[in-house]
């Protein structure tokens, strides 16, 4: 049902826009798996369920029983739904909304994020390609954008809306920060540390935005710079105790600086946090089998594979 809403909503929006059949058609495919790249943006972009939001839910709803034509209403209400992870409802009322009125770009990129819920880039591309025809100065659009460009490895397109959105706000940060992601994939390493360094000196290591520290952190690692890296991947694990990730970079920094004690503990800290990533079961078999212990290291070789194999059939 959602999906039929949402083609019905892809239609009506082309009508609007004067598209032609064949965007349409681009528009309304089934939904697609995609590779994210880099941070993920359905992490950054949605919002878990809180009580503010299910009243929130609750509220909207009431209010559309005594106004059920209210356009207003129906897109925020679609709006909360995708901040609660429910990307098909909120298609769905996404469509009901347009009934009513055109959406606005604010509202379309919000459509292109429940599509990055559901994984299908194509789609958000599309909605987003439309919502910046509209207004091509907003920021959050172009930057939501890029942020899809980059997941389906369209590096070059990614580089331009970042470099537009800084043209507009020389301190979007996060603009900066993916630029940095795009420099590395392509194979600029020094512009990519530039830019990695620049968005660490605009954010701040008592926010709560990790992200700036653990890619700064991560390029460096790759990069053989292990002792470098320390510094900004204890901050992004500062901001974020709760993020394995960080744990997990932080621990292999240590372990590459000759620190044991200190990598193995931050491994061990990563596979608590993500008991399902073969990765980090494998990272700290390897460190344990240095460090002599061998029972302990064949049981996270043994439990990494048996996650690998699981990933695999998925």
């Amino acid at each position: 049902m959602a999906l039929k809403s949402s083609i019905q909503f892809a239609l009506f929006c082309c009508l609007l826009a004067g598209l032609g059949p064949s965007l349409f058609a681009q528009a309304t495919g089934a939904v697609k798996e995609a590779h994210p790249s880099g941070s993920s943006y359905s992490t950054e972009e949605s919002a878990a369920v809180t009580p503010p939001l299910a009243q929130r839910d609750s509220e909207l709803r009431a209010a559309l029983a005594l106004q059920p034509d209210s356009a207003d209403l129906q897109y925020a209400l679609a709006l909360v739904l995708r901040q609660e992870g429910k990307p098909r409802e909120s298609l769905d009322i996404y469509t009901r909304a347009a009934r009513y009125r055109k959406p606005a770009p604010k509202e379309l990129r919000s459509v292109a994020l429940d599509y990055v819920l559901l994984q299908d880039y194509e789609d958000a591309i599309h909605w987003l390609e439309a919502a910046a025809r509209t207004d091509p100065a907003d920021t959050d659009v172009l930057y939501s954008l890029g942020r899809c460009y980059y997941s389906k490895d369209r590096y070059l397109d990614a580089e331009r809306m970042y470099e537009r959105v800084l043209a507009m706000q020389p301190k979007h940060l996060k603009a900066e920060e993916n630029l940095g992601l795009v420099y590395d994939a392509t194979n600029r390493p020094d512009k990519a540390e530039e830019a990695f360094r620049m968005a660490a000196s605009w954010a701040s290591e008592n926010g709560t935005d990790e992200w700036p520290f653990l890619d700064l952190g991560g390029f460096l690692l790759d990069q053989d710079r292990a002792k470098e890296a320390i510094d900004p991947l204890r901050v992004a694990a500062h901001i974020r105790p709760e993020c394995a990730s960080c744990h997990e970079k932080l621990g292999r920094a240590l372990l590459a600086t000759h620190d044991s004690a200190g990598g193995v503990a931050e491994l061990e800290q990563a596979t608590r946090l993500d008991p399902k990533n073969p990765k980090t079961h494998y990272e700290l078999g390897r460190v344990l089998r240095q460090a002599g212990q061998v029972e302990r290291a064949q049981q996270e070789f043994s439990l990494s594979q048996q996650l690998y194999s699981a990933h695999s059939q998925e």
